[in-house]
């Protein structure tokens, strides 16, 4: 399988991580605990609640960034990776087979389908596959995903994935 690691070099959630998604290392994030976010461009932590308030607090206002607040109203990268690993089925279907890793990276600050269809190298069918999967879950309806290989029983936990994503304002 060719690599599908994701080059970043870029600050996220208050860390630098630099190098290939699939040997990243933490530079590390200087802040104290009480203004854990560190300011992109500028050596300023701020506080959290500070984060996608509507004003900026960080030179050029990468506090508000819109991939930033994107990111603080979805499910941590973490948890996405975890559910990832358990569908395994999605990865191929929706993902196009690229790394589990990138792509909850990706479903954190993604504005929507057509992001991560260029971020990701997504089909035109894993894109539609996608669309389908996002009206299953506005319509209450399983069978777009058990269509696609979605095993029995599964329906909540993604249901709940993709509500997440969607009331977030991930654009389908």
């Amino acid at each position: 399988a060719p690599d599908r690691g994701c080059d970043v070099d870029r600050k996220f959630a208050g860390f630098l991580w630099k190098g290939n998604s699939r040997d990243e290392t933490n530079i590390g994030n200087p802040c104290e605990p009480s203004k854990p976010f560190l300011c992109r461009d500028s050596p300023t932590c701020i506080r959290l609640n500070d984060v996608c308030d509507g004003k900026w607090d960080c030179e050029g206002g990468f506090d508000e960034d819109p991939a930033v607040c994107f990111g603080a109203s979805r499910p941590h990268m973490e948890a996405i990776y975890e559910f990832l690993q358990k569908e395994h089925w999605m990865i191929p279907k929706l993902f196009n087979g690229a790394d589990p890793e990138m792509i909850a990276h990706e479903l954190t600050v993604a504005t929507g389908v057509d992001e991560l269809q260029r971020t990701l190298g997504l089909t035109d069918e894993n894109v539609a596959n996608l669309r389908k999967a996002f009206q299953g879950m506005i319509d209450g309806d399983e069978r777009p995903l058990l269509a696609m290989g979605m095993p029995e029983r599964k329906w909540p936990e993604v249901k709940f994935l993709l509500e997440k994503l969607y009331e977030s304002g991930f654009q389908v």
